[in-house]
């Protein structure tokens, strides 16, 4: 596979800002870092299935569907790569096993009653 100056620095950005947000989020995030061939992608909110572009984010409810002769590499939120070749349709937590959830630094800062426990 053949990544472009685009779609790799696209991919860079993207993966630098999903390291500075993941701590706030509460679900998961995968990352689609490269789409090659006819790739579709539906969230799960979504009712049909679109064209895929690199640089989407994905949650484990979405699926992803690979024509013949089309390729994905998606940088999942346990920090490893799935890249898929196979023609098909994939939930993507198949795929994208969840990462271990962020810790909590410091449970007593932000309890409701304002004591120190």
């Amino acid at each position: 596979m053949k990544l472009n100056w685009k779609t790799t620095t696209q991919a860079a950005l993207t993966l630098i800002l999903m390291g500075w947000i993941t701590p706030v989020l509460s679900s998961p995030i995968h990352i689609l870092i490269d789409v090659q061939g006819n790739v579709q992608v539906k969230k799960a909110q979504w009712k049909d299935f679109y064209q895929a572009e690199s640089g989407i984010t994905l949650s484990g409810e979405d699926e992803i569907k690979l024509g013949s002769n089309a390729s994905i590499t998606v940088y999942c939120s346990n920090q490893n790569q799935w890249v898929m070749e196979q023609p098909g349709t994939y939930l993507i937590s198949q795929k994208c096993p969840e990462g271990k959830p962020v810790p909590e630094l410091c449970p007593d800062c932000n309890n409701r009653d304002g004591t120190t426990r």
